[in-house]
């Protein structure tokens, strides 16, 4: 008879997200904090994960309402990232054109959105900056890393425009 091997995985640690960015790089710490910060500040859910190996942590920050994935914060021992669901590009495009150059190329590279599932897609939001179209894929959203310091003020402050363009009276 044949031995099976029975391979038991380690359960991850359960970390808040301030616990989850001390992975990062020292320098990144504080930057990072200011995100973990923006989210409890504008009452988002918060929910941390890990890979099984523990060298990515994410944590994911959503609206209540309307409910939806708001911003994730991506920790690696390298680097912070930040995923950034910018539904409401619109409201304040006269804010992003304040932007770095480097933050406007981000956000209007990104994934275009082609309604890839009618099942799940709705197609993603549409917007018009510097007298151009854009419908950008939300599920891919917008990713921002290795910024330098203003623009990581920059996209605090898209962040926080996009909290307040939303209506939370829904």
């Amino acid at each position: 008879m044949d031995q099976q091997k029975i391979t038991m995985k380690t359960p991850v640690p359960k970390k808040t997200p301030i616990e989850m960015i001390e992975i990062l790089p020292v320098n990144q710490i504080p930057l990072a904090k200011k995100f973990v910060e923006l989210g409890t500040q504008l009452n988002c859910k918060s929910k941390v994960n890990a890979t099984s190996l523990q060298k990515t942590w994410k944590c994911v920050y959503s609206r209540t309402k309307p409910s939806r994935v708001f911003y994730t914060i991506t920790c690696t021992a390298e680097k912070l990232e930040i995923k950034a669901c910018l539904w409401n590009l619109n409201a304040y495009c006269d804010y992003l054109d304040t932007c770095s150059d480097t933050i406007k190329n981000i956000i209007t590279t990104a994934f275009d959105c082609h309604s890839c599932s009618p099942n799940f897609c709705k197609g993603g939001p549409a917007f018009s900056f510097q007298d151009k179209s854009y419908k950008k894929c939300v599920g891919c959203c917008f990713y921002f890393s290795n910024l330098i310091n203003n623009d990581w003020e920059s996209l605090l402050v898209l962040l926080k425009k996009e909290y307040e363009s939303t209506n939370i009276t829904i």
